[in-house]
This record gives structure tokens, sequence and C-alpha cells, in this order.
């Protein structure tokens, strides 16, 4: 049995039994995996409270390759950000985080990217409270972290740049659709040339702190450094829905944090 030292994110919890809790836990070496920590709810010693929704813990853990469950041995919170727990708009934005990267992954895929855009969206909810763009920043970059990657200046039909000439465009699962080319690629999503450009700027902010695989690991994700310069008020309602178009194909299973707080997550 393996044993090792690694930081995570808490995604996951189910209490097991008395004392037992089962951990999901996002680690930028292992990817997503799920652990058992014995005594979890009385030992304050090897847990002391550390293992809650959102934390961002050193764990020490024992593992086998064949196991479905690692053996949690101890858990040290790094960071407590508490602030997630002040409003109820940091509260269901964090909670769509870490459902977002739940849903993104497999167990066991390596996730240093996806870890380093989680842990980057959940010290920005710390320290402020959510804005129109927070959200779509996060889950484009969460997008390019798990290979998904858009150009949102292309038709994907016929490959024509899109220009300012163009009044709107319409939005498939694969990216923009000239309006030529929208009658023949299915289902599409209408959006104004406004929102288009909103998000070709999300895009390009999402893949400069998400470099493309290949590149090496990455430290710190510097994400939000653009944020405040982001102006799409007029069109979050279009962005809100194209990324939910966006994120619907590539997750495992549909997102409870837009059903249940979609009126909060959303404009």
């Amino acid at each position: 049995m393996r044993a090792e030292s690694t930081t995570a994110v808490v995604l996951r919890t189910l209490a097991f039994g008395e004392s037992d809790k089962i951990v999901t836990l996002l680690t930028p070496d292992e990817g997503k995996l799920n652990g058992i920590a014995r005594g979890a709810k009385r030992s304050l010693r090897r847990f002391g409270g550390a293992l809650e929704l959102f934390s961002h813990v050193r764990v020490d853990l024992r593992q086998r390759r064949t196991a479905e469950l690692a053996f949690l041995e101890r858990a040290v919170l790094i960071r407590p950000w508490r602030r997630l727990l002040t409003s109820l708009e940091r509260y269901a934005a964090a909670s769509h985080v870490i459902e977002v990267a739940d849903k993104l992954t497999a167990e066991r895929e390596v996730g240093d990217r996806l870890y380093s855009v989680v842990v980057a969206s959940l010290t920005r909810l710390d320290e402020d409270e959510p804005g129109p763009m927070t959200l779509r920043l996060f889950e484009l970059a969460a997008l390019a972290a798990c290979g998904y990657r858009y150009d949102f200046t292309r038709c994907t039909g016929c490959r024509r740049s899109l220009t300012a000439t163009d009044l709107r465009g319409f939005l498939g699962e694969s990216g923009v659709i000239c309006p030529a080319c929208a009658g023949s690629a299915g289902p599409a999503l209408a959006l104004s040339a406004r929102a288009i450009g909103a998000l070709s700027r999300l895009q390009s902010l999402a893949s400069l702190a998400v470099p493309v695989e290949g590149n090496g690991r990455i430290g710190p994700c510097d994400l939000y450094s653009g944020e405040s310069a982001l102006d799409a008020t007029a069109v979050d309602g279009e962005l809100g829905r194209a990324l939910a178009l966006l994120l619907a194909p590539c997750l495992r299973g549909r997102l409870r944090s837009l059903e249940l707080l979609g009126p909060i997550l959303r404009p």
C-alpha cells in the first residue's frame, strides 16, 4: 500500500456509519479521488474538522491502485476560506465551482490544471462577492483545463472569421456558427454580436491562465487579474445560457447547483 501526502480541495463529503466520512477530493497529482476517513467525526487530532465542503487541505493517505477508496490518515487545513459561508451569493457560487469540477472529471484523471483553476476561483470568491463574470471565467477556464477550448472568432462550419458586420451569430456545442451556416448546423442558441465578442474576451483570459496541455505543470492560476476590466453586464444573461450549453455535453450528470440556486448564480 502506497503512502503519500498531497494538497486537495474537498468536493463532496458523505457520512458513513457513526464516525467515518467518505470524501471526494480534487488533487493536483492524482486528479479526483475518493477516500474514507475513519473516525473523522470524532478525531480532532487527525482531522480537526478539516474535511468539510470547500476546504483546502493537505492530506496524508494510503492507497492501492486497484482499490476504489483511499484511506485518509490525516488532514490539515491550508486555508479556511471562511467568507464563502458569509453570504448566500458566495456560497452558491462556490457550490457551483466544486460541482462543475466534480462533474467535469472522472476518478483518477490527473488534474493539476483544473485543481489550480478551482483554487483560484474559491480564493477569488473568498476575497469578494462574485461579479457578473466571475463564474463565466471559471467555467471557460475549467473547460480549458479539461481540454475543451473554443475559438469564438470563427464559424465552426465554414471557418469564416466573424466581423463587426455580423449583427448576431449562433452557438452550438462545438462553438460559434455564422448565420449562413446556422440552418445546417443543428440546434443552436442565438447570440448577439456583443455576447459573442464578450465570449471571445473571456476565452482569451481563460486561455492565458490555463496553458495548453503539454506545456508542463502550472503554478498558481492568475485567472481573475483581468476580471475588473470586463464590461459585459448587458449580455450576462446570454453568457450564462451560452456557458450552460457548452458545459452540458462535457459533464457527468446535471448541475444541481444551477437547478437549486439558479436565481442567485444567474442574472
